[in-house]
């Protein structure tokens, strides 16, 4: 089942992230050998559910969150997300044992990671306070967007009425929700992936956040059946939500 599983914080400084989120969801780091060098996690509890990237050579300095779309076969996904008008970033390569990668952009330009594991039955961890909840994609053209990874990750969609917002797109999987796609809040937002992470009280997460020298894209808001969300960008200009459900 396509789903989104990892996600990596890229930048030209992760000490300085892994402070910063060690300080704000208590997240703590494991170290993993690979052959290019040693790669580190991030832990949250008994879990690990995401990485910290040095940014490579070719790519925008602006540190990011990388976004990984699970897939059965990173290499054909890569040529599919090319034949739908994307972009290839980076070739499907093996990353050790563990499975394999490609990079790419969608047709508007939203960047993601394509990750087919070598454990076909690897598990994601658990939902729980402190670990990545959901994902949504601001995009300029929603309809486009719903089109191309629909195509993508055979999902299903749903439409929400959003009121002045308009509609939100969430992806589905049989009855399981994936991800939301929705135009952005405000007409200088990049069309970007967003991933999520649940906490129990988003404003007292955001105040923290907030004196850890983020700064509020989105205050917190309460989405009405869903929780409270807000949306801030960290010391590096990455770009996190936070849900309370």
């Amino acid at each position: 089942m396509s789903k989104f599983v990892w996600f990596e914080y890229v930048s030209t400084d992760a000490p300085k992230a892994q402070g910063f989120y060690g300080e704000l969801f208590g997240w703590g780091t494991k170290k993993i050998p690979l052959p290019g060098g040693d790669y580190t996690v991030i832990a949250q509890g008994d879990a690990t559910i995401g990485g910290y990237l040095p940014t490579p050579e070719s790519a925008p300095k602006q540190a990011m969150w990388l976004t990984h779309l699970r897939v059965d076969n990173a290499k054909e996904a890569a040529q599919k997300v090319k034949s739908l008008g994307g972009k290839i970033l980076m070739d499907a390569e093996k990353i050790g044992s563990v499975g394999t990668k490609a990079v790419v952009a969608d047709p508007l330009g939203g960047v993601l990671a394509l990750w087919q594991p070598t454990d076909a039955n690897e598990k994601s961890s658990a939902a729980a306070n402190h670990r990545f909840c959901w994902n949504e994609l601001t995009s300029k053209d929603p309809a486009a967007s719903v089109a191309f990874y629909k195509a993508l990750g055979g999902f299903s969609s749903e439409g929400m009425d959003m009121g002045p917002m308009g509609t939100y797109h969430l992806l589905k999987t049989g009855d399981t929700m994936i991800a939301g796609i929705m135009k952005p809040p405000m007409p200088e937002a990049p069309h970007a992936w967003t991933p999520y992470v649940q906490v129990a009280s988003a404003d007292t997460t955001i105040e923290k956040a907030k004196r850890l020298g983020a700064n509020v894209i989105v205050p917190p808001t309460d989405i009405p059946n869903v929780g409270r969300f807000a949306i801030f960008a960290d010391t590096q200009g990455a770009v996190l939500g936070i849900l309370q459900p």
